[in-house]
């Protein structure tokens, strides 16, 4: 591996890490800042198929397929009163690893896949949730910054074991 994709490599790490704090702090705007303006934000339904035939998921089934508007709303919306789902706000801690660079041109764009693990707990609700799953985002860079510009999040689970979806991965 060369320096420089060892550098980007990690960060791009770095970059995760702090949106994953940004996240798990309930600190919405700062993680609606990374954001590139055309994103796109889907988790595809995961689905059960014989054998070993890929891809494993649909390709035009979505749990959420969210472009930069929805996420703003999505987002304004968890800051109301009106956010039943998350009143009072999830405790999550967002655990990222494997991360690896497959596309990089400097100062342009890049290809990252990681994968992700979030434990979510609930107000004094002795459950609690545990999705896991692979990320593959894109970034693109931006006035001096990479924002991510795509992110496809394959959940492990064919069926999530969670009340619902309000938080973001």
């Amino acid at each position: 591996m060369s320096l420089e994709k060892m550098l980007a490599t990690y960060e791009f790490e770095q970059w995760l890490y702090l949106e994953a704090k940004l996240l798990d702090d309930i600190d919405f705007d700062g993680w609606f800042s990374l954001l590139h303006p055309d994103i796109t934000y889907q988790m595809p339904v995961r689905v059960n198929k014989e054998g070993i035939e890929r891809p494993d998921y649909s390709l035009d089934m979505f749990a959420f397929h969210d472009d930069i508007e929805l996420l703003k709303i999505r987002v304004d919306r968890l800051k109301t009163d009106y956010a039943w789902a998350e009143i009072p706000p999830s405790r999550t801690r967002r655990s990222v690893n494997n991360v690896r660079l497959l596309d990089y041109i400097p100062n342009e764009k890049a290809v990252v896949n990681s994968y992700l693990t979030i434990y979510r707990s609930r107000s004094t609700d002795i459950h609690h949730d545990l999705i896991s799953g692979e990320r593959q985002d894109e970034f693109t860079y931006v006035d001096g910054e990479w924002k991510l510009s795509k992110r496809v999040f394959i959940v492990d689970q064919t069926t999530l074991n969670t009340r619902n979806l309000a938080i973001f991965v």
